[in-house]
C-alpha cells in the first residue's frame, strides 16, 4: 500500500534505498552446484537472500528514523543475480511521518 489506513495527517520524509552485494562461501557454492544438477531448493543460497533481506529491512528502518519518519509506504524489494553465487538486493520505499 502507498498510505497508512485511516491517516488523519501524512508527511513524506523522501525516498529511502538501501542495496548489499553478497557472495556464498566456497562450501555453500560447491554443494548448490551439485543439488542444482537434481533439483530442489537451494538452501545455502535462500539463506543468503533471507540474511540479506532482513539487513536491508533493519538498515531502511534506521534510515527511517533518522529522516523523521514512523512508516515505510510502497517498499519495493530486487534482488539480481551478478553473476554465480554473487547476489544483489536492492530495497527501496518511501518514508512518511502519519497520525491518526
Amino acid at each position: 500500500t502507498n498510505e497508512p489506513v485511516m491517516a488523519k495527517h501524512m508527511e513524506y520524509k523522501g525516498m529511502l534505498i538501501v542495496s548489499k552485494v553478497k557472495s556464498r562461501n566456497m562450501f555453500s557454492d560447491i554443494g548448490s552446484g551439485l543439488k542444482s544438477l537434481v533439483g530442489g531448493e537451494l538452501k545455502g543460497l535462500s539463506k543468503l537472500t533471507a540474511d540479506v533481506r532482513e539487513e536491508l529491512i533493519l538498515e531502511l528502518r534506521e534510515k527511517a528514523v533518522q529522516a523523521g519518519a514512523n512508516a515505510i509506504v510502497g517498499l519495493r524489494m530486487e534482488t539480481n543475480s551478478i553473476f554465480d553465487g554473487v547476489l544483489d538486493m536492492v530495497v527501496s520505499g518511501t518514508a512518511v511521518y502519519f497520525a491518526r
